[in-house]
């Protein structure tokens, strides 16, 4: 096989991903075929969906800031790009307030649970024929709790950052994303934007741009063993 120009492989990468971090510098002395597989990869649905890179970036402050991640170098890297291409601190305030609200999916599918072994309250029991949603179904459990979940959710956004269906995006990569897959509240989540005119391209673009986060496990390995072979 032939050897990789490994300059090529660095302008590609820069092209892809718009950035370039001390950790590809060490995958590409050690894996520049693996660094040029992943530029492309990575760098992909970022441009595929017709999203704009205002919205892509946000997607990005999303998935890097989700408590299952707290990616902090990435996240400030998107925050400061999403600034650069048009995005108001008032986006990035709807971004982050929804990123708070990702865990209420995950409560409500663990509280199904819960009825489905202990049983809903008889009140709460559906009517023959009677399909509620996640949504529903949390709201019969634990009343009380699903209005202060209302209530939060209804302070989640400024009027003047995003709007509804860029909401729904987000949340749909927030539920979509390896790092707390929550398939039900996932599909309210497409439901809504679909009944908001999202395209489906952007769906798919969104769930698609979540899986390259894996690579932070890469850099967090390759920058360690780097500092190994120093030692």
């Amino acid at each position: 096989m032939a050897e990789l120009d490994t300059a090529a492989v660095e302008a590609l990468y820069r092209q892809e991903r718009g950035y370039w971090r001390p950790w590809n510098a060490q995958l590409l002395a050690r894996r520049p075929a693996f660094l040029q597989a992943y530029a492309h990869y990575a760098g992909y649905p970022a441009r595929s969906g017709g999203l704009s890179e205002r919205m892509v970036e946000l997607v990005y402050v999303a998935l890097d800031a989700s408590a299952s991640h707290l990616f902090a170098s990435g996240l400030k890297l998107h925050m400061q790009k999403a600034l650069a291409c048009g995005a108001s601190n008032d986006d990035l305030l709807d971004v982050l307030t929804l990123v708070c609200l990702q865990g209420a999916g995950a409560t409500a599918a663990a509280l199904d649970e819960v009825a489905q072994v202990y049983g809903l309250p008889p009140e709460a029991e559906p009517t023959e024929g009677q399909q509620p949603d996640l949504w529903a179904r949390l709201q019969a459990i634990d009343p009380a709790y699903f209005g202060h979940l209302q209530a939060l959710a209804s302070t989640a956004e400024s009027g003047q950052g995003l709007s509804a269906g860029e909401r729904c995006l987000i949340t749909i990569a927030l539920h979509a994303c390896f790092t707390a897959m929550q398939p039900e509240a996932l599909r309210a989540a497409l439901q809504q934007a679909h009944g908001l005119g999202v395209a489906r391209e952007a769906a798919v673009q969104v769930i698609q741009m979540g899986a390259h986060l894996a690579v932070h496990g890469t850099a967090l390995g390759i920058t360690v063993l780097a500092e190994l072979d120093a030692a």
